[in-house]
């Protein structure tokens, strides 16, 4: 549940214009076809709207809805003031050196500009900071909060990457579940692949799944909930969220694999969910750092 004590970060509107190139899928089809199908969030009154006042065209021209698209075609769309959503205003950076930072992320933000997010992600923030060139080496979920690491130099990036890509980064999470596990530890190891949009799926058997393994370790427990601290041996997307869920405990405000979760992929996820990023460490160059008090981020964010 949303803090109404928290700082809020607010961009006041500004214009922008998205342009992209044809996808061989949209060959053939009409200007109308293609903007309703990439993007239904508006209906095809709203896009009709858009195409005959100009601020959807083609190649730099206004254009007919019926225009048939081809392969060299780029479609524009003018949005003369986007409204972004706000997000909280807590971006810390918490140790730097030549080589890397190390941030701290609030949730719900994502990592960097796209969809409905641009001015309101941690690289345009950082940016604003005065770190410009950061390169990003690993992310966190726009709904996951805690610590995210870049890096400065190129040099630093392959390493950092290499170390990530061969699981020798040592990650741990603190996530608030529904429930009181009975096991005081629990590893679980089911392959992961995408279902749908922006949800994923975990079991066993599934077909051209990526092999997932995290540990489970029960640090704290009330009534109906219980604090995990968790370890990922893997990275892949979700993957926490999903093995607690195949555990049998969600964590507790998960929109999409929590208690009567929407896995339809046609909601977007506009809060930040109960789970932290509290350590890395990366033993190969040196590098480690811990959050403080973990269980306090966690318990602060309990509905």
């Amino acid at each position: 549940m949303a803090d109404s004590s928290r700082p809020v970060r607010i961009v006041s509107p500004y214009p922008i214009t998205y342009r992209f190139k044809v996808k061989s899928e949209f060959e053939g089809k009409s200007l109308l076809d293609l903007m309703t199908t990439r993007f239904p969030f508006h209906g095809a009154n709203v896009w009709k709207v858009k195409i005959k006042n100009g601020h959807v065209g083609v190649n730099g021209e206004k254009a007919d809805a019926r225009h048939i698209l081809s392969r060299q075609d780029e479609v524009y769309h003018h949005n003369p003031g986007v409204i972004e959503p706000s997000v909280p205003d807590e971006v810390e950076v918490l140790e730097k050196n030549t080589d890397y930072l190390i941030v701290y992320k609030p949730a719900p933000l994502p990592m960097h500009p796209g969809g409905r997010y641009n001015k309101n992600s941690l690289t345009t923030i950082l940016e604003e900071k005065g770190f410009d060139n950061l390169r990003i080496v690993h992310r966190l979920d726009a709904v996951t909060s805690g610590l995210v690491l870049f890096a400065r130099n190129k040099e630093f990036a392959q390493k950092a990457m290499v170390c990530f890509s061969k699981s020798k980064v040592l990650k741990t999470y603190y996530a608030l579940v529904s429930g009181n596990p009975t096991e005081k530890c629990k590893t679980i190891d089911t392959p992961i692949r995408r279902k749908t949009g922006f949800v994923f799926e975990s079991e066993l058997g599934l077909k051209h799944a990526k092999e997932a393994i995290t540990h489970f370790e029960v640090i704290k427990q009330s009534q109906d909930s219980a604090i995990i601290k968790c370890t990922p041996k893997t990275g892949r997307t979700h993957q926490i969220r999903l093995h607690l869920e195949q555990w049998g405990y969600p964590i507790i405000d998960d929109p999409i694999y929590g208690v009567n979760g929407d896995k339809s992929s046609k909601r977007a996820q506009k809060a930040g969910i109960s789970l932290l990023n509290a350590g890395l460490e990366i033993a190969e160059l040196d590098l480690k750092y811990i959050l403080e008090n973990p269980e306090s981020f966690i318990l602060s964010s309990e509905p």
